[in-house]
């Protein structure tokens, strides 16, 4: 008999008032997981340690819901982060069996806002949840899409003596969701489910589901009867509504717009979990040369298009098919020849390509069209006799590319060229080139065990949630000109995946500023897990994004007007002059701080003590907790403070190739008094057109001082001044003096963050 797990959820920290106080791991979510497990006939799936891994985030997920007889709890949102193509699919599955070992009746998921990814959502949860297992047809019943023709189906369902859970996969779209809400909200369906709750699993949370009038609507003061709602939003707020007590479960891999818009938007989560990854996955830090294993490719995986053959639909478009994609073709013909036929695994017998152009189909339609001609020309060439030209000039170019093909295979696993060759006819014999537009004539339904090569032509159909099986060679000349969304670039990843298997005979053919922004992406996606996985909730996070500054987190119009940008680039003065309890704690910190360090400094001499400041390296820990406890009253530099902290944390990680080990600080005129300045009573900061700073000498001076702006330690590290200053214009009761800071970072570690902060902001910030 299977075993039956039930863990306390009661003791967990910030669940929400209603949460499950215990969650079953009965026989069908054990069912589940052994179906994943790794086997004698299974080399692909769950260790026992991922195992255990798997059952703690997916019983993580079900606390954070309503119990399925809370009607009467207030409905509740909980974000879901993975990573692209980490399997996301299989975690909303294995929650599905656990939902019904727990007494749930009812899941609808937002399947995604193309017909293909509906598809594929419901042909997984059939095979992973019935699969061959014929009783299971009577726990698990699909409805995909229904109308309210299917309501006395699913009311008869509802009422079955097995007491099945309801499985609803219907597609992102408002026409579609308000035929479901129709079914939701009849009589008969109210009267089989009045004291049940539902859970709602929405794939790609952040894409389609989010107000576009995000930003209109906080730009204006609106009643909530008077805001502008996008049509799938609106759809999506009519289901709620018409659910009591139901739980909203966002799946995402790219949760910045989820994290940054309004925290009093009804979509905005309240809690989160992070999900792990499996031991074969492989995602942008091994791509791109990043993390604990960086150098096993050294970022060899990714090969830059030269930029004369970086298609462009108005900058170069291209009228004949280019080399690089050529290039790409024949390492990916000589992938499967490897894979598939030299080494013959039992469970590998093709491989994908994905050749992603433009945002256009009739761009996609004239890159199919070159790669169907290359690929005829090729076979007719090979099928000439031995010594021809045509068949001689192809092979050896097939002999250039070969070495690429075989440059991460150790020197004993490594084919010759002369055992490859005779599969290369073979393999372009048995493929298939697919054009995945939504187009009529394009296809979206892959026979992908039918072919031993495939290869995939488009754009959007390629793009979210889309699973591009076994894929191993990826060319993606799609770039845009401005600032990128992030999540929209990295949704493109569909390279990322279950590949450590073939990993080997991957390639990525991307443009450089691509590449630049790949790497930026990895960087600020490592920051963002980091963060949530340190952290019990979502108002933890501060709702901050760290980002490059070549990137925008997600799209604009969903963000409300109140979202900042913080760039953390250059030099900054700061202000700690809220209040006389401020100032006095602040007071009391340096005092501690300088005396601790008294013997640590070196000074930086000068020709006044004015100008003459002492300096020294300070261990990143030690300068986090000086930041700790250094008060900032006003919001944008006590949002400049956390992220500079959250910034020093993730630079010296030890996941980093060189974590950042220390900063400079500068006690700016250490032996002199405190410099005057001109103060601002009524706001309690420095008066307009005063500078915190001391500027450099005249031309006529003949010391060369700098100025205190130019007063840094080096380039390769964040530098924090600590100015006393003497009030000009304060109120008598004030106190006479204060410390502050400043902090500069330098170009190479330049970098943003944006926050949403809530609407009570200083004019001075800068507008997202």
């Amino acid at each position: 008999m299977m075993e039956q797990i039930t863990i306390n959820t009661s003791e967990k920290k910030l669940l929400p008032k209603n949460a499950l106080q215990s969650v079953t791991c009965g026989k069908f979510f054990e069912q589940f997981v052994d179906s994943q497990r790794v086997s004698p006939t299974k080399s692909h799936g769950l260790s026992p340690e991922a195992v255990a891994t798997f059952r703690s985030e997916t019983t993580d997920i079900l606390c954070h819901c309503n119990p399925h007889n809370a009607v009467h709890a207030p409905e509740t949102t909980h974000l879901v982060v993975g990573y692209v193509q980490s399997g996301k699919t299989m975690s909303f599955t294995g929650l599905t069996a656990l939902a019904l070992d727990n007494g749930y009746r009812v899941i609808i998921y937002l399947a995604g806002t193309k017909n293909n990814l509906l598809f594929q959502t419901s042909k997984r949860l059939k095979k992973d949840l019935i699969g061959n297992i014929a009783k299971n047809n009577n726990y698990y019943k699909i409805h995909s899409s229904p109308t309210i023709n299917d309501l006395e189906d699913i009311v008869g369902h509802l009422e079955s003596s097995d007491n099945p859970i309801i499985l609803i996969p219907i597609l992102k779209h408002y026409n579609h969701i308000n035929k479901l809400v129709q079914v939701m909200d009849s009589s008969e369906y109210k009267s089989v489910m009045r004291d049940e709750t539902v859970l709602i699993i929405d794939d790609e949370a952040d894409q389609a589901s989010l107000n576009n009038y995000g930003r209109k609507n906080s730009q204006e003061e609106r009643t909530q009867e008077e805001e502008e709602r996008s049509s799938t939003y609106d759809s999506i707020l009519r289901l709620r509504a018409v659910l009591p007590g139901n739980t909203y479960i966002q799946y995402t891999a790219t949760p910045q717009a989820n994290i940054l818009i309004s925290m009093q938007d009804l979509l905005s989560p309240k809690s989160h979990t992070l999900l792990t990854p499996g031991e074969g996955y492989i995602g942008g830090k091994l791509f791109f040369g990043k993390g604990p294993n960086h150098d096993l490719f050294k970022g060899g995986l990714i090969i830059q298009i030269p930029n004369e053959e970086v298609f462009h639909k108005t900058r170069n478009p291209l009228e004949r098919m280019p080399q690089s994609l050529k290039d790409a073709l024949m390492f990916h013909i000589l992938a499967v020849a490897i894979v598939v036929k030299w080494q013959a695994p039992d469970d590998i017998t093709y491989l994908s390509m994905m050749v992603h152009p433009d945002n256009e189909k009739k761009w996609n339609k004239t890159f199919k069209g070159w790669i169907d001609n290359e690929l005829k020309n090729w076979r007719k060439a090979l099928r000439m006799p031995d010594g021809c030209d045509d068949k001689v000039d192809l092979l050896e170019r097939f002999e250039k590319i070969f070495p690429m093909a075989v440059e991460y295979y150790a020197p004993e696993e490594r084919p010759t060229f002369e055992q490859i060759k005779p599969y290369i006819a073979e393999i372009i014999h048995d493929k298939k080139v697919y054009l995945v537009n939504t187009d009529k004539d394009a296809q979206t339904e892959i026979e992908w065990d039918n072919y031993k090569m495939h290869i995939l032509v488009g754009a959007e159909m390629l793009n979210r949630g889309f699973t591009v099986e076994k894929l191993a060679t990826t060319y993606m000349p799609r770039y845009t000109t401005s600032a990128t969304n992030a999540d929209t670039i990295q949704q493109r990843c569909r390279f990322f995946g279950y590949k450590k298997d073939y990993i080997r005979s991957c390639r990525v053919f991307l443009p450089e500023s691509s590449i630049v922004n790949y790497h930026a992406y990895v960087d600020h996606e490592e920051e963002l897990r980091k963060l949530l996985r340190d952290c019990d909730s979502l108002d933890s996070v501060e709702r901050s994004i760290l980002l490059s500054p070549s990137l925008r987190p997600t799209r604009r119009n969903v963000l409300p007007v109140w979202v900042v940008n913080d760039k953390l680039k250059g030099m900054f003065a700061m202000q700690a002059f809220a209040s006389r309890y401020t100032i006095e704690h602040n007071d009391k910190v340096v005092e501690t701080f300088l005396h601790k360090h008294s013997n640590d400094f070196t000074v930086r001499p000068d020709t006044t003590k004015d100008r003459t400041h002492r300096w020294m390296k300070l261990e990143v820990d030690e300068a986090i907790e000086f930041l700790s406890d250094f008060n900032f009253k006003n919001w944008p530099d006590a949002q400049r403070k956390a992220n500079t902290i959250r910034y020093l944390r993730y630079l010296s990680s030890e996941d980093n190739e060189e974590p950042l080990r220390y900063v400079y600080f500068y006690q700016m005129a250490f032996a002199a008094p405190p410099r005057h300045r001109s103060f601002d009573k009524d706001n309690r900061r420095l008066a307009p057109n005063t500078d915190l700073f001391a500027g450099p000498s005249s031309v006529t001076d003949s010391t060369n001082y700098p100025g205190d702006r130019k007063i840094v330690g080096s380039e390769d590290t964040i530098t924090i001044q600590l100015h006393h200053i003497e009030f000009e214009g304060a109120a008598l009761d004030f106190p006479r003096t204060a410390y502050t800071l400043a902090m500069y970072y330098p170009k190479q570690l330049a970098t943003n963050y944006c926050s949403n902060i809530g609407n009570d902001i200083d004019d001075s910030d800068e507008d997202f």
